[in-house]
């Protein structure tokens, strides 16, 4: 018997997009949702004006902060954000009178939410005491990690997993620890792909190109994103025909470019490609990276993460390549089970030596290709659509 989807109302930092984990994350799980059953309350003001989805937009456009964003470098607006942040920690989003009544007339049954700041948290709270309806949990990153002397945000978060009818961890193995932590069963969800948006290119060419697409954070990957680039300079100026395109989001672009080897051949790019585009861009690599920094608070932090991506890539037809240690959940699974080849030792050498085995050893190639194949059966779109539909349908009960 099939279960009628319920009536949603979606909290999150990130409106259905192409360009942030959580917004790809968001528009693949509700891709075939039907529209009329959502309403979505989020933070970002890049919604497209086509858009037939109900939603309301919490932070309001300020021209303070429009103009400093163009007078600003993204570097000083970040520290700007983070001043706010810690000293507004007390300042909860409020319920508005307009807000609400959007909500009465909408009617939702289930609040789902992929979690956020302290501020979004408190008004997910609040909601859920205000409408008196099923809360619906889904852990995106090791959250725990930030919350090191953090009581308040801990405590908030643990409010919100205590209060959840069903809760969601993004793999595996955080469902697993969480639920040795928190003593409750974790749902596994994570992103999903359609295969038939995978685009088939055959390429020739002599010229490698290495290609990473997506979002990089200093307590997450860069450091290792950028070794990568200076082996694949070095391997560029010892003759190698290699180019190497790494995509990112406009301000971390601004922020990070200067980290990155300068060589007209290593082009840092903002990441404004629409689906077309992605799934272009990744069909005509020879190559697709992931990657995680070796120190101690980015592995606490990125140990549970499962890349958005990660669906796409392993779809893609084309060798995946991981630099970072084994104690990240994904980069161990993708060593025993072989979907990506992996360097895991925090050496130069050792990286170089990879990068040429994966380029040019055509047997490692067809291998690894082999095991992404098996592997992205599971990140087929239907079963993970059917599943979030499930999970919903069943919070009511």
């Amino acid at each position: 018997m099939k279960i009628e989807p319920p009536k949603v109302l979606i909290i999150s930092e990130f409106f259905f997009s192409e360009n942030s984990g959580g917004g790809i994350l968001l528009k693949n799980l509700f891709q075939d949702y039907p529209k009329e059953k959502i309403f979505i309350l989020h933070e970002d003001v890049n919604v497209p004006s086509d858009s037939s989805i109900k939603s309301y937009l919490l932070k309001k456009p300020s021209k303070t902060n429009t103009y400093l964003k163009k007078k600003l470098h993204p570097f000083f607006i970040n520290q700007l954000i983070n001043l706010k942040n810690f000293y507004g920690i007390n300042r909860k989003k409020k319920v508005d009178s307009d807000l609400l009544t959007k909500l009465q007339q909408f009617k939702p049954d289930v609040i789902y939410t992929i979690f956020g700041d302290y501020s979004l948290m408190c008004l997910i709270k609040e909601l859920k005491l205000k409408l008196g309806i099923p809360l619906v949990t889904h852990v995106m990153d090791n959250v725990l990690a930030t919350y090191t002397n953090k009581k308040k945000e801990y405590n908030l978060f643990k409010y919100l997993i205590d209060a959840s009818v069903k809760r969601i961890a993004i793999n595996f193995k955080m469902s697993v620890e969480y639920k040795k932590i928190f003593g409750y069963k974790f749902e596994v969800l994570h992103n999903g792909i359609d295969r038939k948006k995978i685009k088939k290119v055959s390429s020739k060419k002599k010229l490698k190109t290495v290609t990473y697409i997506g979002s990089v954070f200093k307590n997450a990957q860069l450091n290792s994103l950028v070794a990568i680039s200076e082996v694949i300079k070095k391997l560029i100026d010892d003759d190698h025909k290699i180019k190497c395109l790494i995509y990112l989001p406009e301000n971390q672009k601004i922020i990070y470019e200067s980290f990155f080897p300068k060589h007209q051949d290593i082009k840092i790019k903002i990441h404004n490609l629409d689906e077309n585009e992605y799934f272009k861009k990744i069909s005509e690599s020879n190559l697709l990276l992931l990657a995680s920094n070796f120190d101690k608070d980015s592995i606490d932090y990125y140990k549970y993460s499962w890349p958005a991506k990660m669906a796409s890539y392993l779809m893609s037809n084309v060798p995946i390549f991981i630099y970072g240690p084994n104690n990240i959940f994904f980069i161990n699974d993708a060593r025993k089970t072989k979907w990506a080849y992996v360097e895991n030792r925090n050496s130069v050498l050792n990286l170089e030596k990879s990068m040429k085995n994966i380029l040019y050893d055509s047997n490692l190639r067809k291998e690894v290709l082999r095991y992404a194949k098996k592997k992205s059966s599971d990140f087929e779109l239907d079963k993970i659509q059917n599943k979030i539909q499930k999970i919903l349908g069943s919070s009511q009960k």
